[in-house]
């Protein structure tokens, strides 16, 4: 379900009632500092995604830093998992967007020519401007097939593929009702 990077965070508490399995993906959204203007994430300090700053929010305000030292458990929280964007190599740029994220991902599909990280994450930003969001998203999920997945969703959808699925007390109640197995 898509509801836009602002209002995710509205739904963890649903969610949690649910204890569905779910994967949240949100953008990274570097800024260059509090409440500043958005920017190259290698350029940026804080994030200004509400998604993260609220999953986070022991860590107010939400750093870059904090941010990309996170792990796996730390983006785990009750059965539910945050993703957002991550080098697709230790040394390599980071994507703001997904679509930044995206074409990183694919640098020869793209005709990204830049060596440096930070250059490459700059000439990025650049091909990803001049995409229409919906056409960008339908051409590579409809007519261009031939592409990698950025890192930071292939691992958010590996753990959701995981089956060492945690089930709550409610859902425990509802399965042994029912006489299905539970794995608690």
């Amino acid at each position: 379900m898509e509801v836009g990077g602002a209002y995710a965070h509205l739904f963890f508490e649903l969610l949690n009632f649910l204890e569905l399995r779910t994967l949240i993906i949100t953008d990274l959204d570097a800024v260059e500092k509090l409440g500043g203007e958005a920017c190259a994430v290698h350029l940026g300090t804080h994030s200004s995604n509400e998604c993260l700053k609220a999953w986070f929010k022991g860590d107010q305000p939400v750093t870059l830093a904090a941010l990309t030292a996170m792990n796996e458990a730390n983006m785990t929280q009750h059965g539910n998992r945050i993703a957002y964007q991550c080098p697709e190599n230790a040394s390599g740029p980071c994507g703001r967007t997904f679509e930044d994220a995206f074409i990183l991902a694919n640098p020869a599909l793209f005709g990204l020519t830049a060596v440096s990280s930070n250059d490459q994450e700059l000439e990025a930003r650049l091909v990803a401007a001049k995409q229409k969001k919906s056409e960008f998203a339908l051409k590579y999920a409809i007519t261009e097939t031939t592409w990698i997945a950025p890192k930071y969703i292939l691992d958010g959808i590996r753990w959701l593929a995981k089956d060492d699925v945690v089930v709550g007390p409610a859902l425990a109640a509802v399965s042994i009702e029912n006489g299905a197995p539970v794995n608690a």
